[in-house]
């Protein structure tokens, strides 16, 4: 199963990618994840407006590209849509924000319309592809009050910090705000397990991506890379976040710097200092959503 879907993803976007460029495919597979986190727990219409959400969110970024105000506003939406998603089923909208950073700030950078037009094409063929492949998930619905708080409060947090990366002009600052995004799940229960999992694996991957890059010659480094793509499947169909992470890092910066030793030793440095930065806020924001519900239990 795990190399049907490798292969269901990297086609539709190895052929975006020779019609119109990496930008394209990379936002293309970005939206197929958004498809494949909707279709399975949503009815057609409540996906097509979730769909039509994630473009709208990818269109604008690319058009605000790196303003500090509009970036930090559009973070702070996005957090109130995957607020009233969660109500739905937990997590269903958390690509939202990180589609922000990606089309604004980040790697992706297309016009506005082409964001839109490539996310939506992405998204209705991962919604395709769970159909083809007969994907299910469970709805994990979070309670109105839980979802609120969770989505205000780390809207506002990863607002801020993409302000502060963006006015400062920190390279890859963004990563701290994709940790928070990622690891702090509104579901109480699941907070633990995915912030030990993005700390331990980002480091754990890290180190693996750096040796990889220094010891090994470019063919070898990208076998590694690749089975890093393969294992980041496989766990993303049920397995630990942990090993999710330990998988997505040194794919990531293996490719980032496939070839160049000094940019995978900056990118990597940067990788584990921003992802510990982020973890630190996330445990802060953590701790102040577990007091408010401690407070509200024993009122």
């Amino acid at each position: 199963m795990t190399l049907k879907l490798i292969v269901a993803i990297l086609i539709p976007s190895v052929v975006v990618s020779l019609i119109a460029g990496p930008s394209a495919s990379m936002g293309f597979g970005l939206a197929m994840g958004l498809g494949m986190a909707v279709a399975p727990v949503s009815r057609p219409r409540q996906s097509v407006v979730l769909m039509l959400a994630g473009a709208a969110l990818g269109a604008l970024a690319s058009w605000a590209d790196s303003t500090p105000w509009a970036i930090a506003a559009l973070m702070l939406t996005s957090a109130i849509l995957f607020a009233i998603a969660n109500q739905r089923s937990a997590g269903l909208l958390s690509l939202a924000p990180v589609m922000v950073i990606l089309f604004g700030p980040g790697p992706i950078q297309l016009s506005w319309w082409a964001a839109a037009l490539w996310i939506l094409a992405g998204a209705v063929t991962g919604a395709a592809i769970t159909r083809l492949l007969k994907f299910q998930a469970p709805t994990m619905p979070v309670d109105k009050r839980t979802a609120w708080e969770h989505g205000i409060t780390v809207g506002l947090l990863s607002a801020g910090i993409m302000y502060w990366a963006l006015a400062a002009d920190i390279p890859h600052g963004y990563w701290a705000a994709v940790t928070v995004v990622m690891a702090l799940r509104p579901l109480a229960a699941q907070r633990r397990e995915t912030i030990s999992g993005r700390l331990v694996g980002t480091l754990a991957g890290a180190i693996i991506a750096l040796l990889a890059v220094l010891l090994l010659p470019t063919w070898a480094a990208l076998v590694i890379a690749i089975l890093g793509l393969f294992f980041l499947v496989w766990y993303s169909m049920g397995g630990s976040y942990l090993m999710q992470t330990l998988a997505l890092t040194p794919m990531l910066l293996i490719f980032a710097s496939l070839g160049d030793v000094e940019r995978g030793f900056e990118l990597t440095v940067e990788r584990v200092l921003f992802t510990v930065v982020g973890v630190a806020a996330a445990v802060v924001l953590a701790l102040v959503l577990h007091l408010a519900d401690r407070r509200r239990g024993s009122r």
